[in-house]
């Protein structure tokens, strides 16, 4: 998969925006306002917080300085251009000088696929100052200790490179790579340490030199983790053991002591400059400021807090309170509001900051990362296509690899709203979701059917059937309950959100069919939707490609598809009962990633659910709670936990949404039912799934597999095959384990849910207007069954357009990577309109050109009105280039943005000699790749007289 197939602590107090209309609430200012809550000497501190977070429009690298009040400010947001996604994801750390912060960032559907976790997330270096970005030029892994900063200004980053792991060091000065080395076995929390490295290896902490080679610091009882430089040669770290966790120092001589201990997620330790930090509530009793090294000092804050780089503010909460929501994709340049809450420590005194991410159109950190430049490319691209369909003037992709293709305008996807998914969950796991869908059922030339008739429900082997929440907790994380793109609202169609259809692994510029995963809808049914392959009907694939109910139908089957084979199997959990919602962990980690089948030839061979879904694995920090249990902060990092913890999170604690009759923030859907009110309960061990005698998996006891290059460690095999294969019982589900609740009975009418940007179905021009549509009369608008220009519509489409697409040689074939940015929506005029994003002329592959044709013959003066949409439209510089029909040719600019109105905008009048068009092009002076260019209607009203 591509990038694109591609989130013991009390719960804190969280500032993140949660209910923005509340009139009773203030905004929090950006700064201090009450400095005397500051200690003395502030105006003169060099004390420097940075966190981030992400939305839509990218990942908010935010900084605020002692010496301004804390006033905060956006040092860069990082995305990559054409990336389809409504949240960015990622890590930060500062180096030593509090100059820079090495960035990891990635679109969120990143950790859904193992690829895209381990070897496909952007790094970038960012200058705290003047917000300089230098992006680097490889893709590294998304896992929660990532980047890792020494106490100068190099940092690590790691990536697994099949058995062993590239560790790559930035010299962030530079901005460059310096070094790239593969160890053996799979190593963690890597940091620059001295003049060389140290990082986890199963049960002890190494060092790595600069030629690779290995030695051993300290053996530990666990998998050490979060490891911290501090100025004397010393090197902090965390190791579990059992419920408990230990604060540990190293020195690079290789002595090793205890420092104190306590519950485990109830100390951290962090750390920047050679500083080290000890968090926690109770970490000034656990650890003992008398035996601190120098450099070291408790904070008697949450655990988790974010530390400044001299601890003179300590954050507990950050958010913008979209990152749980699923919701639409804001507009380019609007970033959501972020909302902090902060500690300072030492005193009772709290602090709230809201911040509005500026995004400056200067900034580098929207520029295409160099780790992307020559693109992902492979021998076997095919670009054939019928001479009737031609790739380079159809707005469709005949050279697809994927079953149903993009931007055809009878095939687009409603988008449903959180109620409509809530519904057809409810009656899909009753096998009741039998709504009649009528012929040319949202615009598309689909025959009646009913989405379980097309997709029916599959009993589960031992009876029972699958919870909703479970159903929910999946389409969560698979798509954050969208069936179309993020620009769609609920009640609005559009492309399907799509997985990596492209198989460009997030590059703009690149095409590559055979590496394509075909990922659709709501549900990201992959499977069977190849073009090549045969499991599905046309029919079929092109009904969960339109239709969200009959992508959650599919979805389900796949489902209970994965519960029955694990049946068979005899992988069951605490007995097996399919109605405790706990029971479906392994079920969602075949879902995930797979079920290694045992070999028909070597029955000693490891067979079962893989190593990178499992919660030993050191992938994930090891004093992590339940996902969700403590905030919907987790859900800025959804990569610090597994597939299944994931799900299980949103089941329990649903994603948000803002009501539109209220304003508030509340659930998007309804969670599971707990006996104790508490679904961290219920949860399992991290090393449930970590057993000697059954899958070379051992954390208390970490032994050498003989003859093998992996190192000690949890998993004790060289290729990492420690692969689960056995029932497993943790609890007594009767009296932890979540159930089902239905809020939707199977006689409960589909929801509806209204569009925010209604169509303009009218013609206000006169009557005479000749007027070409961007698709032909043939093409029904529909919202679902409805029409809702039914009698409204007074004209018709006289004309038509036409497009050409920016194409590249790759490989030997033809290729459009501009098509990768062409998006439909179902709004504008009559219900449809094209968009894309400028770009500079040089980027030839990326620009889009439409043309407007009328059916005939123009003589004389008329003026040329377009029509612009009353969204996804905003750029200033949008050239109409008019043809006045005997070759001569006048341009014309114009801004897109209407203010949020459908309008109709004069272009001028001119005498017309014969046929004229009028083309617009995607090719700006100042494209960046951020404002967006679109193609609605076009008309020529004849001059009076």
């Amino acid at each position: 998969m591509s990038v694109l197939a591609l989130a013991l602590v009390a719960p804190l107090a969280s500032a993140a925006l949660t209910d923005p209309s509340d009139p009773a609430a203030p905004t929090p200012a950006d700064r201090v306002t009450d400095t005397s809550q500051l200690p003395s000497g502030w105006q003169k501190s060099g004390d420097r917080i940075v966190t981030y977070d992400g939305d839509g429009t990218g990942l908010h690298v935010l900084v605020a300085d002692a010496a301004d009040a804390y006033k905060w400010h956006t040092a860069a947001t990082l995305s990559e251009p054409g990336v389809d996604t409504d949240q960015w994801i990622g890590q930060t750390c500062v180096t030593g000088s509090g100059d820079r912060a090495v960035v990891v960032y990635a679109p969120r559907q990143a950790v859904n696929d193992q690829q895209g976790f381990q070897q496909g997330a952007f790094a970038a270096v960012v200058d705290l100052a003047d917000g300089t970005v230098t992006k680097l030029p490889e893709l590294v892994s998304l896992a929660y200790f990532n980047p890792g900063c020494g106490d100068g200004e190099q940092a690590v980053l790691t990536r697994p490179q099949g058995d062993d792991t590239q560790l790559l060091t930035v010299d962030a000065r530079k901005g460059q790579l310096v070094r790239q080395q593969t160890v053996a076995g799979q190593l963690t929390s890597a940091v620059p340490f001295g003049n060389e490295i140290a990082a986890a290896r199963g049960d002890a902490v190494v060092s790595v030199d600069a030629k690779g080679a290995t030695s051993t610091l300290a053996r530990t009882g666990g998998t050490p983790f979060r490891l911290v430089p501090d100025a004397h040669s010393g090197l902090a770290y965390q190791v579990p053991a059992g419920t408990q966790v230990q604060v540990r120092r190293v020195t690079s001589a290789g002595s090793d002591r205890l420092l104190g201990s306590g519950a485990l997620g109830a100390l951290a330790v962090h750390g920047t400059g050679g500083r080290v930090f000890v968090t926690g509530k109770d970490a000034e009793a656990a650890v003992k400021d008398s035996a601190l090294p120098k450099s070291w000092r408790t904070l008697d804050v949450p655990a988790s807090a974010e530390v400044s780089t001299t601890g003179g503010l300590a954050l507990t909460s950050v958010g913008n309170g979209t990152e749980a929501a699923g919701g639409r994709k804001a507009a380019a340049d609007i970033a959501r509001s972020v909302g902090i809450g902060a500690v300072l420590p030492g005193s009772d005194s709290t602090v709230d900051f809201t911040v509005k991410p500026r995004i400056s159109q200067k900034s580098q950190g929207a520029e295409q990362s160099p780790a992307l430049s020559d693109g992902v490319h492979t021998d076997s691209v095919s670009a054939t296509s019928a001479a009737a369909d031609d790739a380079s003037t159809s707005t469709t992709d005949p050279d697809r690899a994927c079953a149903v293709t993009r931007n055809d305008p009878k095939l687009q996807s409603l988008q449903p709203s959180t109620a409509q998914a809530e519904w057809a969950t409810d009656l899909a796991v009753q096998g009741k979701l039998d709504v009649r869908r009528r012929s040319g059922w949202n615009g598309s030339e689909l025959p009646s059917y009913t989405p379980q008739g097309l997709f029916p429900s599959t009993p589960l082997k031992g009876g029972g059937r699958v919870p909703a929440q479970i159903m929910l907790g999946v389409l969560s994380q698979e798509s954050n309950l969208l069936q179309a793109g993020s620009r769609a609202a609920a009640g609005e169609s559009s492309n399907f959100i799509q997985g990596g259809y492209y198989g460009n692994a997030g590059s703009v510029h690149t095409v590559n069919w055979a590496a394509a995963d075909c990922g659709y809808g709501i549900s990201q049914v992959t499977s069977g939707m190849a073009k090549a392959d045969t499991t599905y009907t046309a029919e079929q694939q092109q009904a969960l490609t339109v239709d969200y109910a009959a992508n959650i139908a599919a979805g389900l089957q796949i489902l209970q598809d994965k519960w029955n084979q694990l049946y068979d199997k005899g992988l069951l959990v605490n007995g097996g009962d399919p109605q405790y919602l706990e029971n479906w962990w392994l079920a969602l980690w075949a879902y995930n990633s797979g079920l290694n089948l045992p070999s028909s030839t070597d029955a000693s061979a490891p067979w079962g659910l893989g190593w990178f879904n499992n919660p030993a694995n050191g992938l994930y920090p090891a004093d992590r709670k339940m996902f969700l249990s403590s905030g919907y902060d987790d859900a800025r990092n959804p990569n610090l936990w597994t597939y299944p913890e994931r799900v299980l999170g949103w089941a329990a604690y649903s994603q948000q949404k803002t009501d539109p009759a209220t304003g508030a923030t509340v659930r998007a859907f309804t969670v599971g039912d707990w006996p104790t009110g508490n679904a961290p309960d219920a949860q399992p061990a991290h090393d449930t799934f970590c057993k000697p005698t059954v899958n070379d998996c051992d954390i208390t006891k970490p032994r050498k597999v003989e003859g093998s290059s992996q190192p000690e460690g949890p998993c004790q095999r060289d290729d990492f095959k420690c692969w689960w294969n056995q029932p497993v019982s943790w609890t007594d589900c009767k009296a932890t384990c979540g159930t089902e609740v239905l809020k939707y009975a199977v006689t409960d009418p589909e929801p509806k849910a209204a569009a925010p940007h209604p169509a303009a179905c009218t013609s206000t021009l006169p009557a005479n207007a000749l007027i070409v549509d961007d698709v032909p009369n043939t093409v029904k608008f529909r919202v679902g069954a409805a029409n809702p220009c039914a009698g409204e519509r007074n004209w018709v489409s006289r004309g038509s357009l036409t497009f050409t697409f920016g194409s590249a040689q790759q490989n030997g074939a033809t290729v459009y990577p501009s098509k990768i940015d062409f998006h439909q929506l179902g709004a504008g005029f009559g219900g449809h309109f094209w968009l894309t994003h400028t770009r500079v002329p040089s980027y030839t592959d990326s620009v889009v050109t439409g043309t407007w044709t009328p059916d005939r013959k123009v003589v004389g003066s008329a003026e040329v009105m377009v029509h612009l949409p009353d969204h996804e439209a905003n750029t200033p510089s949008a050239t109409y280039r008019v043809d006045l029909g005997d070759g001569t040719i006048v341009e014309k600019t114009i801004s897109q943005n209407t203010g949020g109105r459908n309008a109709w905008v004069s272009l001028g009048s001119y005498a017309f000699k014969g046929t004229p068009s009028v083309s617009l092009s995607s090719a700006t002076a100042d494209g960046t790749g951020d404002a967006s260019i679109a193609w609605d209607a076009l008309a020529f009203v004849p001059s009076k007289g």
